[in-house]
C-alpha cells in the first residue's frame, strides 16, 4: 500500500504488508511512482493505494460486483476488475538485459529496417537465447503467447514490424486493450493454435503488402507509446483514482519513506546502472488531455474486436472444410 507525498516531491512514502520479499518487490513499484512526482511536481494528488505485484489478477467482478475493491496490478481480464498498472521493464530489466523503454524500441525499430519486407524469412524459430532485441525483426512473422500470465515481451514483439500473431490471451495490460486485430496484429486462437498459424502465415505469404502494412501499424502503435505517454497514464489514472476517496490520505505510523537515496541503496551495481539511465526530471509540459470516458463507444469497440475475431475465425473454419472434401 503506497501513499503518495506530492507536497515533499523527493518522497514517497510506503507502507509495506508483511509479503514474501515484500520489500524487494514493492520497491520496483515505489521507483515508479518517485519517478512520477519528479516528473509532475506538485500536481499528482495524495493517494492511499494497493498495488499488488504478482502476476495474475484477484478481483472477480461476480464476486465484488456491487463494490469492486481498487487493486492495482500489472494485468487484469474481462472478468477482473483488477486496474492495470505499467510494469517496471518500462524503466529496464537488468536481469534481462533490457534498457528503458524509448532506447530499446529505437534500437528494435532500426534492426526492423535493416532488411527489406521482401528478404524477411518466415521460417519458424525458437528462442533467442542472449540475442538482441533488435536483432529478433529478421522476420516476417513473430508469435507472441501468455505465460504464466500477461508477458512484457508483447511490446518488443509488436516493435519489430513484423505481422504479429497473437494468440488469443486471457490477460491485458495497460495498453494492449488499444490493440485491434487485423490493423495492429493478426488474431491466433487459442482453441487451435497450429492450424490457425498456418492459416495466419499462408494468408500473409499471400497478401504481402497488406500483412507488411499489419505489422507497420503495431510498430506505429509501440512509438506512439513513449516514456512520455506512459507517465502520463499513471498520472490520470491516479488522479482519477483519487477523486474516488473520500478521505484524507493519512501516513501510517509504520511507512517508510523512500527517496532517490533510498532506492539506489536496496539496489546491486547492474541495477543502479539502469535506475540512473532512466532518471525522471520535471515536464516542461503539462500531462495530456484526459478526454472524458464514454462508456458506449467502449462498448462498440470491443464489439467491433470481437466481431472481427470471430469472421478470421470463420474463414480459417472455410478453409479447413475445403481441404477435407
Amino acid at each position: 500500500m503506497g501513499l503518495l507525498s506530492p507536497k515533499n516531491t523527493t518522497r514517497t512514502t510506503a507502507h509495506l504488508l508483511p509479503t514474501v520479499t515484500a520489500l524487494a518487490v514493492f520497491s520496483v513499484t515505489a521507483i515508479f511512482l518517485y519517478k512520477l512526482l519528479k516528473r509532475y511536481p506538485g500536481m499528482v494528488p495524495d493517494v492511499d493505494m494497493m498495488f499488488d505485484c504478482m502476476d495474475k489478477p484477484r478481483i472477480n467482478t461476480t464476486e465484488h460486483r456491487s463494490m469492486p475493491l481498487p487493486l492495482f496490478r500489472y494485468c487484469t481480464t474481462e472478468d477482473h476488475s483488477d486496474i492495470p498498472f505499467p510494469d517496471w521493464s518500462f524503466w529496464g530489466w537488468p536481469e534481462t538485459n533490457l534498457r528503458p523503454w524509448d532506447e530499446e524500441f529505437r534500437d528494435i525499430k532500426r534492426g526492423s529496417q535493416r532488411i527489406s519486407w521482401s528478404r524477411k524469412d518466415w521460417a519458424a524459430r525458437i528462442g533467442y537465447g542472449k540475442s538482441k532485441l533488435s536483432n529478433q525483426c529478421d522476420y516476417k512473422y513473430k508469435i507472441y503467447a501468455e505465460g504464466y500470465a500477461w508477458s512484457v515481451s508483447l511490446k518488443y514483439i509488436l516493435s519489430c514490424g513484423s505481422l504479429a500473431l497473437i494468440i488469443t490471451p486471457d490477460y491485458e495490460d495497460f495498453f494492449s486493450r488499444g490493440l485491434i486485430p487485423l490493423k495492429n496484429y493478426w488474431p491466433v486462437s487459442s482453441n487451435n493454435i497450429c492450424p490457425s498459424i498456418k492459416y495466419a502465415v499462408d494468408w500473409g505469404n499471400g497478401h504481402s503488402s497488406e500483412a507488411k502494412a499489419i505489422g507497420k501499424e503495431g510498430q506505429k502503435l509501440m512509438e506512439t507509446l513513449s516514456t512520455d505517454s506512459v507517465y502520463d497514464y499513471m498520472f490520470h489514472l491516479i488522479a482519477e483514482y483519487s477523486k474516488l476517496q473520500d478521505f484524507k490520505p493519512v501516513p501510517p505510523s509504520s511507512a517508510k519513506q523512500l527517496c532517490s537515496d533510498s532506492l539506489l541503496c536496496i539496489a546491486d551495481y547492474e541495477q543502479r546502472q539502469y535506475l540512473q539511465q532512466s532518471t525522471a526530471f520535471p515536464s516542461q509540459a503539462p500531462p495530456c488531455t484526459l478526454l472524458p470516458a464514454d462508456r458506449n463507444v467502449i462498448k462498440s469497440w470491443k464489439q467491433q474486436k470481437k466481431k472481427i475475431i470471430k469472421d478470421v475465425e470463420d474463414m480459417e473454419k472455410v478453409k479447413a472444410q475445403r481441404r477435407s472434401k
